[in-house]
């Protein structure tokens, strides 16, 4: 059944129809679909498929763009539908790292944290490196978030945790996207926990808001 889903998604996001995807979606949720499927076997393969195509050249980078579009306007959507929850009285503050411009994992968890009852500040990405510190400092989250999907961004990175830690030296911080062994070394010292996937994430999230 999830093989037949993504296919149809898959076709929807690739003919740029905005209105089938929503309809898909709409119609998953009356089935009951839960979000974290959703976006663990649906969207993030559709993308995943996407970007590789246009890595090989056989989708335009204009097809990934409107794929990732109806995407982002797609979790905004599920993000407002949500039904209220308990408040766990938690604050998690979740973006991307400098040079860091793949936010959809970023805003997927920051939905998923708040059905879970955190309150989230979803900052997305192209934040300069001093701007982001000093909105952390003040904002002071129970869990910062970051997401980090190439190796590019590793020196930018590592500055900005080294940075991060002088201010607020206790702060949890999970960093996901990177799974590669050599970086997690590099960056272990500044992070706290690192995630492999969004169920991960959360479930990492969770031990920190019970």
């Amino acid at each position: 059944m999830k093989d037949e889903q993504l296919s149809l998604f898959l076709d929807c996001l690739l003919a740029g129809d905005r209105r089938r995807c929503f309809a898909l979606v709409q119609e998953w949720e009356q089935q009951h679909l839960p979000d974290t499927q959703l976006y663990n076997d649906i969207i993030i393969p559709a993308l995943n498929s996407i970007g590789s195509n246009w890595e090989n050249n056989t989708d335009t980078i204009v097809t990934e763009h409107v794929a990732t579009q109806i995407v982002k306007q797609i979790l905004a959507y599920k993000a407002f539908a949500t039904t209220n929850t308990k408040k766990n009285g938690k604050t998690a503050m979740i973006g991307c790292v400098p040079n860091e411009h793949h936010d959809v994992a970023s805003t997927m968890l920051a939905n998923m944290l708040e059905r879970e009852g955190w309150r989230v500040l979803n900052y997305g990405a192209s934040i300069p490196r001093y701007d982001l510190i000093q909105g952390i400092n003040a904002a002071k989250p129970d869990l910062l978030c970051l997401t980090m999907k190439s190796i590019t961004s590793l020196p930018e990175t590592e500055e900005l945790l080294r940075d991060i830690r002088k201010v607020l030296p206790s702060l949890p911080i999970m960093l996901g996207g990177i799974a590669m062994p050599g970086v997690r070394a590099v960056l272990a010292p500044y992070v706290t926990m690192f995630a492999g996937s969004l169920t991960e994430g959360l479930e990492q999230a969770k031990t920190l808001g019970n």
